[in-house]
């Protein structure tokens, strides 16, 4: 099916509960509603450096509690909230900003009392009202450009503050029309199957004013030329043929084990989101960030969110975990900002 049901609804509607915690982020509050939306035994994945923890109580003592501490009115706004059924599994999904001011040190990350916006996208796989699994993205090369610690050369797009939907109507806590969800969704689909072709088969599916809001040491991108400023370059700093995605494999039997592809992919109304913890991978022959390609092998924890208008996409967020797919080429983000990291 993978669009929005009638369960997506309620647990969209439960979930919204936590965004207006999030929302107010009073400590004790949010404490108690994380507490009651998580499941004691939820897998949660974090970006690197957390990586993963398990349950409610552990995602409390080493995300949240740190958060608090270190971001003086720490609070979450979000502008988009939707869901959909991938796979006999419900999901619900949120896109916004941390907000605060960064008075104490995060992680060993030293703080510099300004405020600070941190980029996120959070993905919850629900049953009986709770998260079972979660995925939270967090751009932390982003935070790491607020902070003045620019590890990597200048981006070759536009590096800012990522806004939310144009039309301002990302939070859909009413039932959207089913056969708009599968439109977006083939509209998606029939798009990503055009990615990586010579002949740029992509091109048809989007607006000639697109935004492409990438995560931070890509940048975003606007119209189909710009895009094609970052898609090209990245198309080909893989090795052909040894490519392997939620849509293909490589044939090489370490990578093809590494990539899970999208652990989820559903529409909801003009929206869609997938996620994936590594969605692709591939083996780098080109020079791509500041790193030599040697034919290192590596894989990227990704997630996306789309908006569509018409029969086009014309809005695209990207949140990749940059410092971990950097990681595994040998180049150490913190270390190269200066940063000891210490963990909780």
């Amino acid at each position: 099916m993978r669009i929005a049901t009638a369960t997506t609804l309620r647990n969209k509607r439960r979930y919204a509960e936590l965004v207006a915690d999030y929302a107010d982020c009073e400590p004790n509050r949010i404490r108690t509603a994380l507490k009651e939306f998580l499941h004691p035994d939820a897998v949660v994945n974090v970006v690197h450096p957390i990586n993963r923890v398990a349950g409610a109580q552990q995602f409390l003592e080493q995300v949240m509690e740190p958060l608090l501490h270190s971001f003086r009115h720490l609070h979450r706004r979000s502008d988009m909230l939707f869901g959909g059924e991938h796979q006999g599994a419900e999901w619900v999904v949120s896109h916004g900003h941390y907000m605060g001011e960064f008075v104490n040190d995060w992680m060993g990350i030293p703080a510099n009392g300004r405020p600070i916006w941190l980029h996120y996208a959070e993905f919850h796989r629900m049953e009986a009202g709770r998260s079972v699994e979660c995925y939270l993205y967090i751009d932390m090369l982003d935070f790491l450009r607020q902070l003045g610690r620019w590890p990597l050369p200048q981006s070759v797009g536009h590096e800012g503050f990522i806004p939310g939907p144009a039309t301002g109507d990302g939070m859909l806590l009413t039932a959207q029309d089913p056969e708009q969800s599968r439109l977006s969704l083939k509209t998606v689909e029939d798009m990503l199957a055009e990615l990586w072709t010579e002949e740029e088969g992509w091109r048809p599916y989007w607006h000639r004013n697109m935004c492409w809001y990438g995560p931070s040491g890509y940048g975003s991108y606007f119209g189909l030329e710009g895009f094609c400023r970052f898609q090209q370059p990245y198309e080909g700093i893989f090795e052909p043929g040894r490519f392997s995605s939620a849509f293909r494999k490589s044939g090489d039997a370490r990578l093809d084990g590494r990539v899970k592809g999208h652990y989820t992919r559903f529409a909801d109304g003009a929206y869609v989101a997938c996620g994936g913890w590594p969605s692709h991978g591939g083996f780098m022959v080109r020079p791509w960030l500041g790193v030599e390609g040697k034919g290192q092998m590596f894989t990227v924890r990704l997630c996306d969110l789309w908006r569509r208008s018409g029969g086009v996409l014309v809005e695209n967020w990207v949140l990749i975990d940059l410092v971990d797919m950097l990681l595994q080429l040998d180049f150490d983000v913190f270390r190269q900002s200066g940063i000891d990291l210490q963990l909780p």
